[in-house]
């Protein structure tokens, strides 16, 4: 699945991610990943490039803040974002587990560093252990 189909499947009846509220979603998920990835260095990547295209076009997320989503006082909010994710996805551990996937990928997309994944696995800790 490509991040556009993942991307377009949000809020679609019959999709994994069929939530209740799709741009609070979106929302989250585009905060949680933009601290995760360096969306800087997404022009080389085409598959972290549709991402941020998709985040300006679809989500309304002009670029002044795209980048202040990268900034790190996102970084503190990763719990509200997290649980937000949890609530749309109903604390579904599949659902959960598809999305933890889907981010797992990304970070495999970007190469991500030591200190980002930690991210990825406080995000695992706040769906699964709470």
């Amino acid at each position: 699945m490509t991040v556009r189909q993942w991307y377009d499947s949000i809020g679609n009846e019959g999709s994994i991610f069929d939530v209740a509220h799709p741009e609070r979603f979106k929302e989250a998920t585009a905060a949680i990943l933009c601290n995760i990835l360096h969306l800087d260095s997404a022009q080389q990547k085409e598959e972290l490039q549709e991402f941020c295209t998709l985040l300006q076009n679809d989500a309304g997320i002009d670029k002044e803040k795209l980048s202040s989503v990268t900034q790190a006082n996102l970084k503190s909010n990763i719990e509200k974002y997290t649980r937000i994710v949890k609530e749309e996805l109903g604390d579904d551990k599949v659902k959960m587990m598809e999305f933890m996937r889907m981010l797992n990928r990304f970070i495999m997309v970007d190469k991500c560093k030591e200190e980002d994944y930690c991210i990825f696995e406080k995000v695992r800790e706040l769906l699964f252990d709470q």
